[in-house]
C-alpha cells in the first residue's frame, strides 16, 4: 500500500491510498488492516507544490511506521 498526498492551490492536502494502481479514500482502520496484510508501507506518491519540510516529515513519518511494523512482527516471530 503507498499513500498518496495531493496539495491543491488553496494549500488543502488530501490523502488518498494506492493498492494494487487502484487509489482509494484513505481510512486508518483500512490502513492498520493492509500493514497487517502487506507489513510494509510503500514510498509515498506526492501531487503538488509541497515544501522541503512537508517532504521530510511525510518520509520520516513512512519511515517510522515501517519501523515499528518491522519491530513488532520481530518480536512476534521470537
Amino acid at each position: 500500500m503507498k499513500l498518496v498526498f495531493c496539495k491543491n492551490e488553496d494549500l488543502e492536502i488530501s490523502v488518498f491510498k494506492e493498492v494494487s494502481g487502484n487509489r482509494e479514500e484513505f481510512s486508518y482502520i483500512d490502513m492498520i488492516k493492509d500493514l497487517i496484510a502487506t507489513r510494509e508501507l510503500e514510498a509515498s506518491e506526492l501531487e503538488g507544490e509541497f515544501s522541503d519540510a512537508e517532504i521530510n516529515s511525510i518520509n520520516s513519518m513512512v519511515d517510522h511506521i515501517n519501523d515499528e511494523i518491522a519491530e513488532f512482527y520481530s518480536e512476534d516471530e521470537e
